[in-house]
């Protein structure tokens, strides 16, 4: 890694990697406005990787506060709790009926899946990250009458994904450290999983050396 990128920064770069994929796959980002749906580690990653790569307006979608909070921080444009808001009545709000032009799912739930596919332009793109707990029911009919494309989105592309994940660390287009929200030692490995589980971190490194700059 470049001298520019901090160790701390350097640890997140495998899920920093997803977000860059996610954000440079089919028509990219720059000049769209883009829904992503999910702020857990590597959604809030591609909030800030969706604003470094040109996108025109980011709109987050959560239901945990904290997580919202840290997506404005990361430069969401408009961050929508949604278990108080519709994302739909919301998203028409900001841009009209037309809706979003790149909608990338983290949540693999059925009901943000729902409420995404209907805030897609027609001739859209849903890149799908997410991956569900279970099976889940979807009405095929709105992706089919909207002319969506949908992109099911695993890993990331050797070595286009890495030269551009460093670019954007190295020349501070994107700085992560502001979701390093826990720093803990190997010993804590119980506490901070429960910790994720529930809602109540961000992103957790470990230190194993006990240091970390």
């Amino acid at each position: 890694m470049p001298q520019e990128v901090s160790p701390l920064q350097a640890a997140m770069m495998e899920p920093f990697g997803l977000a860059v994929h996610a954000s440079l796959e089919g028509s990219g980002v720059s000049g769209l406005n883009v829904l992503i749906s999910g702020c857990g580690p590597i959604g809030l990653m591609n909030v800030a990787a969706a604003k470094a790569l040109g996108a025109s307006k980011v709109i987050a979608t959560d239901v945990h506060p904290l997580r919202l909070s840290a997506a404005a921080q990361l430069g969401a444009d408009v961050c929508i709790d949604a278990t108080d808001e519709s994302v739909h009545d919301t998203v028409c709000s900001l841009l009209g009926e037309r809706g979003v032009d790149v909608a990338i799912d983290y949540s693999g739930q059925a009901a943000a899946l729902t409420a995404t596919i209907k805030s897609i332009t027609h001739g859209g793109e849903l890149r799908l990250m997410g991956v569900p707990s279970h099976g889940i029911s979807l009405n095929l009919e709105e992706w089919l009458f909207k002319g969506l494309v949908v992109r099911g989105l695993h890993g990331r592309r050797l070595f286009e994904t890495w030269e551009r994940s460093t670019s954007l660390l190295a020349t501070g287009r994107v700085d992560l450290s502001s979701l390093v929200s826990h720093r803990l030692p190997l010993t804590a490995t119980e506490d901070a999983f429960e910790m994720a589980i529930s809602g109540q971190s961000l992103k957790i490194l470990f230190e194993p050396n006990g240091s970390c700059v």
